[in-house]
């Protein structure tokens, strides 16, 4: 008969302890003081402007991002905490009113009258979100990708809305007070691409559990 003892302790030697992860807070406040310094270094590599904050309709934008950079810490924040066996995170349901009180703003900031608006500038935004959007995906998916994410799709979905608010709030920096309709929209085209990238570039490289 098989000496069941002896094959128990031989597996046993070749098992390393698993290490633990940190806590989620800790996590992302490691996450957030990489990430957003390396995607600010990537906007230099895209044509930019500073945003002139003493025009009219300032504050709004100043809401729109402060709500863009909320979304953001709070989407990386429900990732790393889905990617815990037996933690839940109510993700959508408190992303959602913050995103839809976001596109409110947005809309209520585009001026009625027609704006002027050049045929390269909706192109330079969809450049910059993209641009600066690169390096923290990539780190968000190697922190997935650590921790071995129990429903990978969804906490890369919940990642790329994530990224993408970032991206957003760091947009605003270096953009005109007012949007232009086809300007927003390309923002909007910006955040889905963004969503869709991190999805299909991280399902590669996360480890699926089934």
């Amino acid at each position: 008969m098989t000496d069941h003892d002896s094959l128990i302790e031989k597996l046993g030697q070749d098992i390393k302890p698993v290490k633990q992860l940190r806590p989620v807070g800790w996590r992302l406040v490691g996450w957030m003081v990489i990430a957003l310094p390396c995607a600010i270094a990537a906007s230099f590599l895209v044509p930019r402007t500073m945003t002139d904050w003493s025009q009219s309709g300032a504050l709004l934008a100043m809401i729109q991002l402060a709500l863009a950079f909320l979304a953001g810490t709070l989407a990386i924040y429900h990732t790393l905490t889905m990617s815990i066996a037996g933690r839940h995170s109510a993700g959508w349901k408190v992303l959602s009113p913050i995103g839809i009180l976001w596109l409110f703003l947005a809309v209520s900031n585009i001026p009625t009258h027609g704006s002027q608006l050049h045929d390269e500038d909706g192109i330079n935004c969809f450049t910059f979100l993209l641009v600066v959007s690169i390096p923290m995906m990539i780190l968000i998916i190697a922190s997935l990708r650590h921790s071995r994410a129990l429903h990978p799709i969804r906490s890369l979905a919940v990642a790329g809305f994530g990224v993408a608010s970032l991206a957003v709030s760091l947009l605003s920096f270096c953009h005109p007070i007012h949007l232009h309709m086809l300007d927003f929209l390309m923002h909007l085209a910006a955040i889905v691409t963004i969503i869709a990238l991190t999805i299909v570039s991280g399902k590669y490289w996360i480890k699926l559990d089934s």
